[in-house]
């Protein structure tokens, strides 16, 4: 296994690419309630972006095992404010030293995690290469079912030595019902989060054994 980092991605490894970015996200069209993937034709032009790094793991034949892509050019990610960022640190972004991950996965398979980990300590190097930050769009399935901000944590803070993590900004989506007189009513919000959905099937799971 070995990671490349290339500004533009061959057009002979779109098509494994996409599968790989399909296939490896694809439970978040369910999962969260804004769009995290990208459709083809979206893939295709980041592919092409040369303002981004793709950082590719690949197997011995070449095939994408993992795939991470970031950026210091901010305006070039669709869908975040790069004057609240210019706002809160002027002199990094100016520098071009506040870095962005568009997206980072590996496949599903017994050797994911160490794949994971390879890309994320080869995107570290061009971080600490200029003393910069880097900042990550997660959702709540992706941080309360897979605890992925304090696992990224972990892995950048093997290999800085220390990582500190921060959550800068949140967005929920809110649901409003219409119950009938004749139904109970509620005086404080239903929660709906991962952990409580995991626990109640657990705990439906135990009634049943």
């Amino acid at each position: 296994m070995r990671v490349e980092v290339m500004p533009e991605l061959p057009a002979d490894m779109l098509d494994d690419a996409w599968a790989f970015y399909r296939d490896t996200f694809d439970e978040l069209r369910h999962m969260a309630a804004n769009r995290h993937l990208m459709y083809r034709s979206e893939f295709d032009e980041l592919m092409g972006d040369k303002r981004s790094d793709k950082y590719v793991s690949l197997d011995d034949d070449g095939s994408v095992l993992g795939m991470g892509v970031m950026t210091t050019d901010l305006d070039s990610v669709p869908l975040i404010s790069p004057e609240y960022f210019e706002h809160h640190w002027p002199d990094l972004f100016a520098q071009r030293r506040l870095f962005y991950v568009v997206f980072v996965g590996s496949r599903k398979s017994e050797d994911g995690a160490g794949v994971f980990i390879a890309l994320l300590r080869d995107m570290y190097e061009a971080i600490a290469a200029v003393d910069g930050r880097v900042f990550v769009d997660i959702c709540s399935y992706n941080e309360e079912r897979h605890a992925l901000p304090r696992m990224i944590a972990m892995i950048l803070g093997r290999a800085a030595g220390r990582a500190q993590p921060s959550r800068l900004d949140a967005q929920s989506f809110w649901m409003y019902e219409f119950p009938r007189p004749d139904q109970p009513s509620r005086r404080v919000e239903r929660r709906t989060g991962f952990r409580e959905r995991r626990r109640g099937q657990e705990e439906r799971r135990r009634h049943l054994q």
